[in-house]
């Protein structure tokens, strides 16, 4: 065989092998979408990234803000490393839409639904764990998943993690109060004084919020506010049974003996999960490993506020542990 029938033969086992690598490298994209059965109504989840790698499960915070409707802002950055996974849950985004609600939801039915939801992502894909990223209450059941399927979780991030709710509305009713007396603002002492803690009612809860914003700069005046007051109270006719349920979890009374790995983010400007709070959660937790990240500067909703800075730290403490996939 001469010289040149040789370097074709090279060059065309060459460009075969290239050809068939990337082909490999399309089938394992995933980027879909699809209603799974789960707690006897079709719940929402997307899928993107690389299949045949670790699956990060999403939790998103409310109850009943879904977030697959802007995962890019989210967890795009993870898509090349992890497959992840966003799951609008009950009561919330397409979910809501394919089913309404036709019940109150529970704290009790929700973590059935995340653990539903739990094997028939280890059973589809064929893995023995899964990472579990979790904001504001996606927090509640994240931790309960980490406790009730110890062996299911590999890692666990809590971002700006519901320790106690009733505590952290004392906290900030005490923070609000004392400010605007010292800048004699009578209208915002006598207001938050009349606040029931826990909430009794959507008024308490808007209240609370519209204060809080002026604290944080952002004045709220009287046409905006009645807009937040009518948004609460619907928020409160769907969620007020779960969120009374809510106040009586209080993290810092029970130690987590979570077994997977644990990273904490909190905010260093977060009242509505006192940031302090999470900082003694975080000291209680018996764990073999765990981490916790400050972000500067930030309040309670780090994956809007920060999230940029956000996904280059998942990315960092993701890669950098140890994953059972």
């Amino acid at each position: 065989m001469n010289f040149k029938a040789t370097y074709l033969i090279i060059i065309s086992v060459f460009i075969y092998k290239m050809n068939a690598q990337n082909i490999e490298n399309v089938h394992q994209k995933i980027d879909t979408s699809y209603f799974v059965k789960i707690g006897g109504i079709d719940q929402y989840i997307s899928l993107k990234g690389i299949k045949d790698k670790p699956i990060v499960l999403y939790l998103h915070g409310g109850p009943g803000a879904a977030a697959s409707a802007h995962s890019e802002k989210i967890t795009a950055s993870l898509e090349q490393d992890f497959m992840v996974i966003h799951w609008d849950q009950r009561g919330a985004g397409k979910t809501l839409k394919q089913n309404g609600l036709k019940q109150r939801p529970t704290l009790t039915l929700m973590q059935s639904d995340a653990e539903e939801l739990l094997t028939y992502i280890l059973n589809t894909f064929q893995r023995q764990q899964i990472i579990l990223v979790a904001n504001s209450w996606g927090t509640s059941l994240a931790i309960h998943l980490a406790e009730s399927k110890p062996n299911k979780i590999s890692t666990l991030v809590a971002i700006s993690p519901i320790v106690s709710l009733f505590s952290s509305q004392k906290s900030l009713n005490k923070i609000l109060i004392r400010h605007f007396r010292k800048s004699k603002n009578q209208k915002a002492v006598k207001q938050l004084k009349t606040i029931n803690i826990p909430y009794h009612n959507a008024k308490d809860m808007a209240i609370q919020f519209k204060w809080l914003s002026e604290y944080q700069g952002a004045v709220i005046n009287d046409t905006l506010y009645s807009q937040y007051s009518q948004f609460f109270e619907q928020w409160y006719t769907k969620w007020g049974l779960l969120y009374s349920q809510l106040y009586k979890v209080n993290r810092l009374k029970i130690t987590s003996s979570i077994q997977c790995r644990t990273i904490v983010f909190y905010g260093d400007k977060d009242y509505t999960a006192y940031y302090k709070l999470s900082k003694k959660f975080f000291k209680g937790i018996k764990s073999k490993e765990k981490e916790i990240y400050r972000f500067k500067d930030v309040g309670h909703q780090i994956p809007m506020e920060a999230s940029n800075r956000m996904q280059e730290l998942l990315l960092k403490v993701l890669l950098n542990g140890k994953i059972n996939y």
